[in-house]
């Protein structure tokens, strides 16, 4: 067979390029209509408290006003909560609020400036409650109940609440002897860690717009990393008992990182909307909407203990996380079980018992965010392991080379590891090995000059049947539609799925047009952008409708020439059998003779890819089956000044098994995206909360994220290609795990130069400065 040509593995550009350099790609404020009306919203502004009254009469009045109200104005009662595990929240309070940027009253008016005006006319009465932000002190008997109905509401059988406490979601996962972890250790270690929480800080906020049609079908457009979820979740909130009558649509998204992959706005502004029939109503987060009332990410408090013997072999692990999961838990579920079983790395431990708790307490909600539930509490075995190679007089790498994870080898979960997860002894050499290449200077004078290396390990974590699937057809000049639910959020998906379509049809990869607005009216469905699976399992369904379409040509063909299917060739431009061929022109609609009459069909398929064996975990013993794994290594060169504590990072190394990589520019491009989240989340992110339960970090200037001037002097991005048996042309995901090791390894770094070991993040220079003082005296 004749290959047209080879994209797979080249840096094509980006096919979604010109559109937003240009300024012409369209997000959800871009978006005009006919009939708009805008929506503001009134927050409570106290963390915890009993709504006694909202006058809401004056705000009526104002001019513009079509309609203002409040949980009670509308009646909503505990049968008016949505969810997907937990069905704990109402799209606005009705008789109390649990965090300060929980809403009590929406306003409806002809502009912005008049609904905020109506705004400032509204009146709430509140009984101030005793609030709580800790989940340490959350699960404590005296702790103030964030939701007397918890163990009440209605939940998924894997996710159990324990009643009459804050405690929403406890996950225990156990492996071997897990009641006599340390019974064969000769030495231990331990430590209390804490990873604060943050926000997404995506480029573009959370926004929606909804109409209610005069037939009574509901539109909304909406800057979503999940159209489907959301498309059930207003389903079975509006009682709609017919999914075709919901219109979901999806524009391009100015980054998610999870932030959007979660329900937020989207039930409250289709409320709204059903309020004003035929209109439609806007809603777009200020930034400090976003930092309040979205949804944040991490926030754990945790206890870990590495049990080993004296020869460096680890033979035991305890684990201890508790989640600030904030006043509503759906969004907080699946973190905690994915921080459970991931918080021992890529190590092999023979005894496991790791308990995680999702935990109510007086914050915005928390949901998913780069990394899921990993880098919390490999966070703390990696500390920890740095810990146990000073006590043992061991090498650090030595120590870490030693436990990796080999085939045969069974994980937390029991699961055996093969040859094709990937090679994390070779990532790890090669982060060493590339780190080597510069000296490390001596320190001097001025600096401290600190470096580490961590391992890696990541696992996509998604509901047991979770699907992509996609729409082909060839157009008449053999140019190719594909359409998927997959959602473009600036990871480059457009461009990375086209690659795969080309490859496997051998034709110009300019030939293939990946549809990225989404309707799921006409998108086939797609569980949501999560967990980096839109390469895997949307490119495995765009590579089973590639090969179907092929397929096709061969039996239009076949009517032809009356030969065997598997006789036929298929090279991207014709289909031949020995000296005969046919142009796929000839055969694209089918084959017309010079009668007129025609055989064969249009070429028009469909392809799907499906998770398989991935299982719920065991109620018993927690272990489950997850999907496939992918290991990594990171290492660092920094230096911290003495005088300032300002902590430089000059060489950051992140190596990758990808299996196969698509687009390396991209890859790459993913990887420094991933690398510099985690840097500020080591260095500068922190959501602080002041004694009012009020969040004082809401705009860019008081949460700090890392700027141009704190990029690495240095980045290397190293990729091994193990092949994933079911991925695409090999490859398996990648675009998450970049974010996993920034703090362990920074902090790794800084106590091998100073002695400090610092167990929680951020260390500001402010507080390296403080540390180094304190060493001093």
């Amino acid at each position: 067979m004749k290959l047209f040509n080879k994209v797979v593995g080249t840096s094509i550009p980006r096919a979604d390029a010109h559109e937003k350099v240009t300024g012409t790609a369209l997000y959800i404020d871009d978006l005009r209509f006919p009939r708009t009306l805008k929506m503001k919203v009134l927050r409570a502004g106290v963390p915890h408290a009993i709504i006694n009254s909202i006058e809401i009469s004056k705000a009526i009045d104002m001019p513009g006003v079509h309609k203002v109200f409040t949980g009670k104005s509308l009646n909503l009662d505990k049968n008016h909560l949505f969810g997907t595990c937990i069905f704990d929240q109402a799209p606005l309070a009705i008789d109390k609020v649990r965090h300060a940027g929980e809403i009590v009253a929406v306003v409806i008016a002809e502009t912005e400036k008049q609904a905020l005006a109506a705004i400032k006319n509204i009146d709430v009465d509140f009984k101030e409650l005793p609030f709580i932000l800790d989940p340490i002190e959350a699960v404590g008997k005296e702790a103030p109940l964030i939701h007397e109905q918890n163990g009440k509401y209605h939940h998924v059988p894997t996710f159990v609440p324990e009643p009459q406490t804050n405690i929403f979601y406890k996950y225990h996962l156990k492996k071997g002897d897990y009641e006599h972890v340390f019974q064969d250790a000769e030495i231990t270690v331990e430590d209390n860690f804490e990873y604060p929480l943050m926000n997404h800080a995506a480029i573009e906020p959370h926004g929606a717009i909804a109409q209610w049609d005069h037939t009574g079908e509901l539109h909304l457009w909406s800057s979503s990393q999940a159209p489907f979820v959301l498309r059930e979740v207003l389903a079975d909130y509006f009682k709609i008992k017919q999914m075709i009558k919901i219109h979901i649509h999806i524009p391009y998204l100015g980054g998610g990182f999870g932030g959007k992959s979660d329900y937020t706005i989207e039930p409250l502004v289709a409320l709204a909307a059903q309020l004003v029939p035929g209109y439609h109503v806007k809603f777009v987060l200020t930034r400090k909407e976003v930092f309040i009332g979205s949804v944040l990410g991490r926030g754990m408090k945790g206890h870990m203990k590495l049990g080993a013997k004296k020869d460096g072999t680890l033979v035991g692990i305890e684990a201890t996380q508790y989640f600030s999961d904030g006043a509503y838990g759906d969004t907080g579920c699946n973190v905690v079980l994915a921080a459970g079983h991931n918080c021992v790395g890529p190590y092999f431990f023979p005894k496991c018992n790791l308990k995680s708790f999702g935990v109510y307490t007086n914050s915005a909600p928390v949901g998913a965010f780069r990394g899921y539930g990993h880098p919390e509490g490999q966070f703390m075995i990696e500390r920890l392991l740095e810990k146990l190679a000073l006590k043992l007089g061991m090498e650090y790498d030595d120590l870490r080379m030693k436990n990796f994870l080999r085939p045969a080898d069974t994980n937390s979960l029991g699961q055996i590891i093969n040859e094709h997860n990937g090679d994390i002894r070779k990532c790890f050499t090669q982060t060493i090995t590339k780190l080597n290449e510069i000296p490390l200077p001596p320190e001097d004078e001025s600096f401290f000059y600190g470096r580490a290396a961590v391992g890696l390990i990541k696992s996509p974590v998604q509901t047991a049947n979770a699907s992509s699937n996609v729409f082909l057809k060839f157009n008449e000049d053999l140019t190719v539609n594909i359409s998927t639910g997959g959602v473009e959020l600036g990871q480059g998906s457009l461009t990375v799925l086209a690659q795969i379509a080309a490859q496997t049809l051998h034709i110009p990869v300019s030939n293939i047009r990946i549809n990225y607005e989404i309707n799921t009216q006409l998108t086939p469905y797609e569980w949501q952008t999560v967990a980096s699976m839109t390469t895997m399992r949307v490119g495995n369904a765009i590579i089973s409708a590639c090969e179907k379409s092929i397929t096709q040509f061969k039996q239009n063909a076949a009517l032809v020439w009356d030969y065997a299917l598997n006789d036929i060739v298929y090279d991207g431009t014709k289909v031949s059998y020995q000296d005969r061929f046919l142009d796929l022109k000839e055969l694209v609609l089918g084959y017309q003779y010079s009668d007129g009459h025609t055989v064969g069909n249009p070429i028009l398929t469909t392809g799907s890819s499906v998770v398989r064996n991935v299982t719920f975990p065991d109620l018993e013993t927690g272990q489950y089956q997850p999907y496939e794994w992918t290991f990594g290594s990171q290492g660092v060169d920094l230096k911290i000044n003495k005088k300032t504590g300002e902590i430089t990072i000059l060489h950051f190394v992140t190596a990758l098994d990808a299996g196969k990589v698509i687009n390396p520019a991209l890859a790459r491009g993913q990887v420094t995206g991933g690398v510099m989240q985690g840097i500020g989340q080591a260095l500068k992110e922190k959501i602080v909360y002041d004694e009012s339960g009020n969040m004082t970090t809401t705009n860019l200037r008081r949460y700090a994220i890392p700027r141009l001037s704190d990029m690495p002097e240095k980045f290397s991005c190293i990729f091994i290609e193990t092949p994933q048996p079911d991925g695409p042309f090999g490859a398996r995901p990648i675009a998450e795990h970049p974010a996993l090791g920034p703090p362990s390894v920074i902090l790794n770094a800084i106590q091998r130069v100073t002695g400090i070991s610092f167990t929680s993040i951020p260390v500001t220079k402010e507080r390296m400065l403080n540390a180094l003082k304190a060493g001093e005296k």
